[in-house]
């Protein structure tokens, strides 16, 4: 197999549009009842729905940065990219939007507004945020989906204010690895979360299950961590993009591994794919990372159609074969926004080889943000792949 290794595919990430909505509305979206989440999406956020997912388009997802066509890179734009001047930037270009498109009357409060697990971590709890960490939450949804014994977290009640939180409740210990097979560093947040009010109004990470929280507590120890931030609170706006297989070392300590798929067949890559799964999902946690801009792709691609948005992190599930197809089943992380382009629509049946064939569950593609491409397609549109082992 001719294949490269890689340091990593540079810092990608960009917003969900989903969560953008939400902070620009200052409410909850109950997406499912949105009769047509396109046109709403275009019309809150004032840009071409068609044009939002290829940063060559200038779209609010990649604030603070731009495509630059000359060298085919991502590159900073001048402005700063904190998500309160992209929220400014939106009500400029939103003359025309919905009347109640402004935050008036809402604020941000730091509030406990759930428990940490509902039940055991799975891959649908991780939903991004209006945050450009797409990289952590798929990693951790990776995670979730592989070994969901990993996300864990020890408690204890805070006793005064000597802790340096504020007294009351309970703080939380989660560990990260600076590198793989190096000791953990464990950090230590609460459970207060910066949430807009009225009305618990999540900004960044949250659960795909109601009234749970340990995704959006994940991400606040990893800001504080990734920051070097003493306190409880620390500063959102300082995350930008990353690596998600680097953040799986960081979530597990194990060994980083990552290809770029140019050079490679589908083939190839989906034989990598099944190589680090037991039947058809993963058991080593993996992730992928699409190109900067559809112009920056070494074969004709279309973000704008394809339903695959471009500087951004996936999940990598497992895979499928259907009517002598090849499928790699991935997650986009913002819970919503599946392919379209050479897609299976069907159920994907996830099995333990190892524990006699046991079926572990049947889902319907596409789904939660879940989909199966073919590998040839994913070639196409990921510039790169792969896994902690």
């Amino acid at each position: 197999m001719n294949r490269t290794a890689m340091s990593g595919p540079g810092k990608a990430g960009v917003i969900s549009p989903y969560a953008l909505v939400e902070v620009k509305l200052g409410r909850a979206v109950d997406w499912p009842q949105v009769a047509d989440r396109k046109k709403f999406i275009e019309t809150v956020l004032g840009f071409p729905y068609h044009h939002l997912f290829d940063p060559k388009h200038g779209s609010p997802l990649y604030y603070g940065l731009r495509f630059d066509a000359a060298t085919k890179k991502m590159i900073a734009s001048g402005a700063g990219a904190r998500l309160i001047s992209a929220h400014n930037r939106l009500e400029y270009l939103d003359a025309h939007a919905l009347s109640a498109g402004g935050l008036g009357g809402t604020s941000e409060e730091w509030v406990d507004p759930g428990v940490f697990f509902t039940h055991s971590a799975d891959f649908i709890a991780p939903v991004q945020g209006a945050l450009p960490d797409c990289h952590f939450i798929s990693a951790m949804a990776s995670l979730a989906w592989a070994d969901p014994f990993a996300i864990s977290h020890v408690t204890r009640p805070i006793k005064n204010f000597a802790d340096g939180l504020r007294a009351g409740g309970a703080v939380d210990r989660i560990d990260f690895y600076a590198d793989a097979d190096e000791a953990p560093q464990p950090v230590e947040v609460t459970q207060l979360l910066p949430l807009i009010e009225p009305g618990n109004v999540f900004q960044y990470a949250r659960s795909g299950h109601k009234g749970e929280i340990w995704p959006a507590v994940y991400e606040k120890a990893w800001v504080k961590w990734f920051t070097n931030d003493p306190g409880d609170e620390p500063d959102y706006s300082k995350v930008g993009g990353g690596d998600p297989v680097q953040d799986l070392v960081s979530l597990t300590g194990k060994t980083y591994n990552s290809f770029a798929t140019q050079g490679l067949t589908g083939d190839q890559i989906w034989n990598d794919v099944r190589s680090n799964c037991k039947g058809s999902w993963t058991f080593n946690p993996m992730a992928a990372t699409t190109y900067s801009s559809s112009a920056a792709a070494p074969t004709p691609i279309d973000y704008d159609t394809s339903g695959i948005v471009a500087w951004h992190c996936y999940s990598i599930l497992g895979w499928q074969f259907v009517n002598n197809t090849k499928y790699i089943v991935v997650r986009n992380p913002w819970g919503y926004h599946e392919g379209t382009l050479n897609v299976d629509v069907g159920p994907w049946t996830s099995f333990d080889q190892f524990d006699g064939g046991d079926v572990v569950g049947t889902m319907s593609l596409p789904n939660h943000g879940v989909f199966a491409l073919t590998a040839d397609t994913f070639q196409q549109y990921f510039g790169w792949y792969g896994w902690v082992s």
